[in-house]
């Protein structure tokens, strides 16, 4: 009766090692899951808040350069930040105090021509723009093209 009593402690001690080491790998894993999961939240939110424009600059004698523009979509981002990151910072613009905004006046070393009547201008989405490219804001996915033509 003895052996079966030690029998019987062995196979409860082996039983409950057993089932806490299962617990605590259960416990694990539910734990690397709610990390994993997280994760994956805060990239998505992340993922919804970036968003792309492309920048096209056309300088009106064949060649055309394009780059797209990455920017945090709940942010104030004008088409003149997107052409600056698109150029490389090589951009040359007038501040109008009458309007409050710029006149771009030179894109990747080609500078507006009054002799021939030939300026920068943008369009956004295919329409000429009313406004100037620091109050113009740009949305995911717009497409913002500057050509260099006759004015």
């Amino acid at each position: 009766m003895l052996d079966k009593l030690r029998l019987l402690v062995i196979v409860l001690i082996l039983w409950s090692t057993l089932a806490s080491v299962f617990a605590a790998s259960y416990f694990n894993s539910v734990q690397v899951l709610e990390r994993e999961n997280s994760s994956l939240k805060a990239f998505k939110e992340l993922s919804l808040k970036n968003a792309t424009v492309v920048v096209v600059i056309n300088f009106g004698n064949g060649t055309v350069y394009a780059k797209p523009v990455h920017f945090m979509a709940d942010t104030s981002f004008s088409v003149l930040n997107a052409t600056i990151y698109a150029a490389d910072g090589k951009l040359e613009y007038e501040y109008s105090e009458k309007f409050g905004d710029v006149f771009v006046t030179k894109i990747l070393g080609v500078e507006n021509d009054a002799k021939s009547s030939e300026y920068w201008v943008f369009y956004v989405n295919g329409m000429m723009s009313e406004t100037g490219a620091l109050k113009t804001l740009v949305f995911p996915e717009d497409v913002i093209e500057w050509r260099y033509q006759k004015f």
